[in-house]
């Protein structure tokens, strides 16, 4: 089944600081499940492999940067969503450079034993970097923080 709403670019309230875009339904009454879902979605025509993710007011997905390269709206903007259940497993792909400073770090084990949600969000927050630099410097922040856990 496929879901076509239009919905606006919202902040998530609590401690976690995204930008999101709730789901209109019921995820329990149209997915039988009050949990995570994984979900492709079409925003403003480019299509994305996401995750909705529940709330106490309802379930979203974040609106990540990745999404807003592509469609370049901002917080307060309205967007049309097409989105339908993936029904096959996702992998995440890790990249050889990530991977190998985590094991480098022995690390990796800790970084996979995470959701994969947020192993997705932390692999794009890398991704996304436009300098070698950055990346790199994004990697050691994920480093340190998989270390103090």
């Amino acid at each position: 089944m496929v879901y076509e709403f239009d919905s606006e670019i919202k902040m998530l309230e609590g401690k976690m600081k995204w930008k999101v875009v709730y789901f209109p339904y019921s995820v329990r009454e149209v997915f039988n499940t009050n949990g995570k879902v994984s979900v492709q979605i079409t925003v403003d025509g480019h299509e994305f492999d996401h995750t909705l993710l529940p709330s106490k007011n309802g379930h979203y997905f974040v609106y990540n940067e990745f999404i807003r390269r592509a469609v370049h709206k901002e917080l307060g903007d309205k967007l049309h969503v097409v989105l339908k259940k993936c029904e096959e497993n996702r992998n995440i792909v890790l990249p050889d450079y990530i991977s190998k400073s985590l094991e480098d770090h022995h690390i990796l084990n800790t970084f996979l034993t995470q959701p994969d949600y947020i192993k997705r969000e932390q692999i794009n927050y890398i991704e996304i970097a436009k300098k070698e630099e950055t990346k790199t410097n994004r990697v050691i922040a994920l480093i340190n923080k998989l270390q103090d856990k």
